[in-house]
């Protein structure tokens, strides 16, 4: 398969990687714009590809305010990410603890947690390259091989994990070479419930306190 070179902002790898942290996720409900769906005849890498070029497009703008860039995040992820998916996966065993409303709520948190803390990288911009390359297929999921090529050293080797929900691709995990971020970004939120006698409740309240929200 032909690689496809897009030039964007070092940060575009990492919306994959906030989204992947939330883990196997739903769909949130923050609002977003209307956004056209990825059809399933569009191949996994293209799906990528068109994330970039959003990415590229929406939120590397200089002049747009911070909370304007943070719902622009938002918004991608709603669209690229199962967020459903996500968040179950980075709340462990411990998501079975809570109602689906609470689930719901959690995922909200988790989006405006990830855009708070990654969105405003997209503003530093210096013309990096993001190469979309090859997709492989294990079991029910579709891989898709891609590297950030940085003028200052070594490609990033980033793997983003597609699986298919209603006819659309949506990614579930993305690896950054060879770490998964949503076992990452797991572990960080066990710790944080662990010290809280196994409270998730005090991870939803240190998320608020954080985004506001």
């Amino acid at each position: 398969m032909t690689k496809r070179k897009i030039i964007i902002p070092a940060a575009a790898a990492f919306i994959a990687v906030a989204a992947a942290w939330s883990g196997p996720a739903v769909a949130t409900g923050a609002s977003a714009p209307v956004l056209a769906e990825v059809a399933v005849d569009q191949s996994a890498a293209n799906v990528i590809q068109a994330l970039a070029d959003q990415a590229m497009t929406e939120l590397t703008d200089q002049t747009l305010a911070d909370d304007v860039r943070r719902q622009k995040f938002v918004a991608l992820m709603d669209r690229y990410f199962e967020m459903d998916v996500v968040s179950r996966f980075v709340l462990g065993r411990y998501w079975r603890s809570i109602s689906k409303e609470e689930i719901g709520e959690f995922s909200k948190l988790l989006q405006n947690y990830l855009a708070l803390n990654y969105a405003n990288q997209f503003k530093a911009f210096n013309g990096e390259q993001f190469v979309v390359g090859n997709e492989t297929e294990k079991n029910k999921d579709t891989f898709v091989n891609s590297q950030f090529v940085r003028p200052d050293g070594p490609p990033v080797n980033i793997v983003w994990r597609m699986r298919v929900f209603d006819g659309h691709y949506k990614i579930i995990d993305v690896s950054i070479e060879g770490l998964s971020m949503g076992i990452t970004q797991r572990d960080e939120f066990t710790a944080v419930i662990q010290q809280n006698n196994d409270d998730v409740g005090a991870l939803t309240a240190a998320l608020k306190a954080k985004t506001g929200l």
